[in-house]
């Protein structure tokens, strides 16, 4: 799944506020003109507001939040704003190919860049380089100045459009918080069948992907208590955790995991073996000679023993 790219918090009027924003550590508090934010608008700011009330919140969603998350009663057809589609424009059926199972919104998005100016193509070939050498180095082993080498970009030049590394994350950031919400919008196509979660398990949540290579190893930086992503990624985790548990609550509403099989234990488990796999397939994998391992297929393993065939 591609993720749109951001290119900055927008100012009044000047459209839809990004996701950041929902994700953001102020979510309920007030805005910068004194206003109070709003927490209507998305469904991660009333489930994923703090990270040690996540099951209180999720109980405090309202009806007309939650038709965001669950299908409704008589299994009608989800909103057409998180309906997913193939790439190719028709409903993605189950067992559709690896990174098919889209939603309209985050494809709108991705194809419809807020600028196509030359500042706009520097920022994104800035932001490409940091999430390359944050996923390789680390946030604290990538330098500013490695970044604009990477970037083919002056230092003085990188940093007109990122004054500090601290800000650079934060953009980095804003693109995984991205993608966490296309798959959060996606969950309804996810849980359709055990075929569905086994092929955007091996899309968005491909161990040898970018994405999860970045986000596993901020996560592993974000023991240290001073990281200044700690929350945020820490919350990301927390809302893959989310989208997985929803997926299998579907598939065990149908009947379809194992007796005794918990969603929320068996998500848990099943990201923790995607990162788990993701550091291998960039770690241990390029020392091994035999490289018939298949972090896909160990995925598709796991998956197996937790539903029914």
């Amino acid at each position: 799944m591609t993720s749109a790219a951001t290119s900055g918090t927008p100012g009044p009027g000047t459209g839809p506020a990004p996701v950041s924003s929902f994700f953001s550590d102020r979510v309920g508090g007030e805005s910068s003109d004194g206003s109070s934010m709003s927490m209507n608008v998305d469904p991660l700011a009333r489930v994923l507001r703090t990270l040690d009330q996540i099951t209180a919140a999720e109980g405090e969603v309202g009806t007309g939040v939650r038709a965001d998350f669950d299908t409704s009663a008589d299994g009608s057809a989800a909103p057409a704003s998180t309906v997913s589609e193939a790439d190719g424009g028709a409903p993605a059926p189950d067992g559709s190919e690896p990174g098919a199972v889209r939603t309209v919104e985050l494809e709108e998005a991705a194809t419809t860049p807020v600028t196509t100016g030359p500042g706009q193509a520097r920022r994104e070939a800035i932001l490409d380089a940091a999430s390359s050498l944050f996923a390789e180095r680390g946030y604290h082993g990538a330098s500013l100045r490695d970044i604009s080498r990477r970037a083919g970009i002056s230092h003085p030049g990188m940093l007109h459009h990122f004054a500090s590394k601290d800000t650079l994350l934060g953009a980095v950031i804003d693109r995984l918080e991205d993608h966490a919400q296309g798959l959060l919008n996606s969950v309804e196509s996810i849980q359709g069948s055990p075929a569905t979660l086994i092929a955007a398990l091996s899309g968005p949540w491909d161990p040898t992907q970018h994405e999860m290579a970045l986000l596993a190893t901020l996560s592993a930086e974000t023991v240290n208590p001073d990281h200044p992503g700690r929350y945020r990624v820490a919350r990301l985790r927390l809302v893959h955790e989310h989208v997985l548990e929803k997926a299998l609550i579907g598939l065990s509403e149908q009947g379809q995991l194992v007796p005794g099989a918990q969603p929320a234990f068996v998500a848990r488990s099943l990201f923790s073996l995607l990162l788990s796999l993701t550091v291998r397939e960039h770690s241990v994998r390029e020392l091994q000679q035999d490289r018939s391992a298949d972090p896909s297929r160990d995925v598709h393993d796991f998956v197996r023993l937790c539903v029914v065939s």
